[in-house]
């Protein structure tokens, strides 16, 4: 087994990990925003399980490209925006996710129309606009955690474990998703060595989520 399919077995152990540990406290999630957050998390799991059933046991590789460029990964851009959108309580910073949300939908439907020929093969123009919105989201979401009495009480909150999460995640992996056409093809050992850090950045942001359901009380 070589290295790079050990880090995809591990993806997928951190992400049912992190969706198990979803279910374990789904007594006191259910009557919250954060049980759509576990219903998520078993979609994902569930979705990247059976790519790599795809890719790696029949290798059907088209498949597993075609459902992760026009399913999971415009669903976890659109799931986390709209996981921020509903957090925030002040209707001013509602509308700027909702400007966030359309800026991302267009600049996929951009993707699919009009640069799909150019390409090698990933969207990397719709995933870093939906990679830089949702560091706006981000943003938005620390400054108004830090000004609030939220801060006080971090640790029980569930937006702070996964928001730290995708922060790390996200704002690592964003020069690799943007470079990912230039990298695979000009500089081949660049891009798998950064794929690795990837994949752990990755497994880090599961391993805060979490955190975010063991310590975490819904808002």
């Amino acid at each position: 087994m070589d290295k790079y399919l050990l880090l995809r077995i591990l993806l997928n152990v951190f992400e049912l990990l992190a969706c198990v540990t979803g279910f374990l406290h789904w007594k006191r999630l259910q009557q919250s925003i954060w049980k759509w957050f576990v219903l998520y998390l078993a979609i994902i799991g569930l979705a990247e399980i059976g790519l790599e059933y795809l890719g790696y046991v029949l290798d059907l590789r088209e498949i597993n490209t075609r459902v992760s460029l026009y399913f999971i990964i415009p669903f976890e851009f659109l799931f986390f925006l709209l996981l921020f959108y509903f957090w925030f309580d002040k209707r001013k910073t509602r509308l700027w996710i909702a400007a966030c949300i359309v800026i991302y939908i267009v600049s996929f439907v951009i993707d699919i129309m009009f640069l799909s020929e150019t390409r090698f093969w990933f969207f990397s123009f719709s995933y870093t606009i939906g990679n830089v919105v949702l560091l706006v989201a981000e943003f938005l979401f620390f400054n108004t955690f830090i000004n609030s009495h939220e801060i006080l009480h971090y640790r029980s909150s569930m937006m702070f474990w996964t928001g730290t999460g995708l922060l790390i995640f996200y704002m690592g992996s964003l020069p690799f998703y943007a470079l990912w056409n230039t990298l695979v093809v000009n500089y081949p050992n660049v891009f798998n060595n950064y794929w690795i850090v990837v994949m752990c950045l990755n497994c880090i942001m599961y391993l805060f989520f979490c955190f975010a359901f063991i310590w975490g009380k819904p808002k």
